[in-house]
């Protein structure tokens, strides 16, 4: 699953990073820790590609008499019900319902920084991408639903999931987002894709270019979000490579750090140095 995510990344790294900018009425949303179920979070969408819109996580389908807060949907389909990491059927995510149209003409990036994800043994961990990777995209879909009752028109999005790399097996996690590669990030929301161009790109990260480290409680706390959330509390599940000396003089370093050079040690010491 993928029901926690982290977007600290600046505006101007956001845009300059995906060549998009700020629709002048979308609304501004604060550096987040915990982009939870409910919150809005910044999208871009394969009807407005060159704009940066803020949408409800947790999609609610046009056709739904009330709201439905889908937070992830399977690239699977029904297929795949043991979340075989080995699984090479087809992608049939067209054949649900909720995201029938969605797939086809309704996809967007999902801004993160990195994610939450929780052990076997209901631990956290924050997964993020290695050499400093940030802000990445999760392949989306989107969707407007209106509030009979209200008359509201809401936007919404969900994350699309795939079964999990062997790294994030390795503590027993089955399903992760389809975090979409360098260069492909325009693609999925081209208008102009075949359906089997699309379920082609949801595919699993590669697990040598990702990490994670266990992280505090603190991340299951309701409304919590603050630094706290991202410092290790623990070993990175994969060796990285050590930081240059420049790196090292400019965070102060002068002892051996098992997690020295890793993404959220490096945001909490940026943190501070603000």
């Amino acid at each position: 699953m993928c029901r926690k995510y982290i977007l600290l990344s600046p505006l101007d790294k956001v845009e300059k990073k995906f060549g998009i900018r700020l629709n002048q009425n979308t609304l501004l949303i604060p550096e987040s820790y915990s982009v939870s179920p409910g919150d809005s979070s910044y999208v871009i969408t394969s009807e407005d590609p060159q704009e940066l819109q803020a949408y409800k996580f947790g999609m609610t389908p046009y056709w739904a008499k009330s709201a439905m807060d889908l937070i992830n949907a399977r690239a699977e389909g029904d297929k795949n019900p043991s979340n075989d990491p080995n699984y090479q059927g087809a992608n049939q995510i067209f054949l649900k319902r909720a995201f029938m149209k969605p797939i086809q003409s309704q996809r967007c990036l999902v801004i993160a920084d990195a994610y939450y994800e929780w052990s076997k043994d209901k631990k956290p961990y924050l997964v993020y991408l290695q050499n400093k990777q940030a802000p990445i995209a999760f392949a989306g879909l989107y969707d407007r639903w209106k509030d009979t009752i209200t008359g509201m028109v809401s936007a919404s999005f969900a994350i699309i999931t795939i079964s999990a790399n062997s790294m994030l097996q390795s503590i027993g996690v089955k399903r992760m987002p389809v975090i979409l590669q360098p260069g492909y990030e325009k693609e999925w929301i081209k208008s102009t894709k075949h359906l089997s161009e699309v379920l082609g790109m949801l595919n699993q990260y590669d697990p040598t270019k990702m990490n994670a480290y266990p992280v505090s409680d603190l991340v299951n706390t309701p409304g919590e979000n603050n630094a706290l959330m991202i410092s290790p509390i623990g070993e990175r599940l994969q060796s990285e490579e050590q930081p240059t000396k420049s790196t090292t003089s400019y965070y102060g370093h002068k002892r051996k750090d098992p997690m020295k050079g890793s993404w959220g040690q490096d945001r909490i010491n940026q943190n501070k140095s603000d």
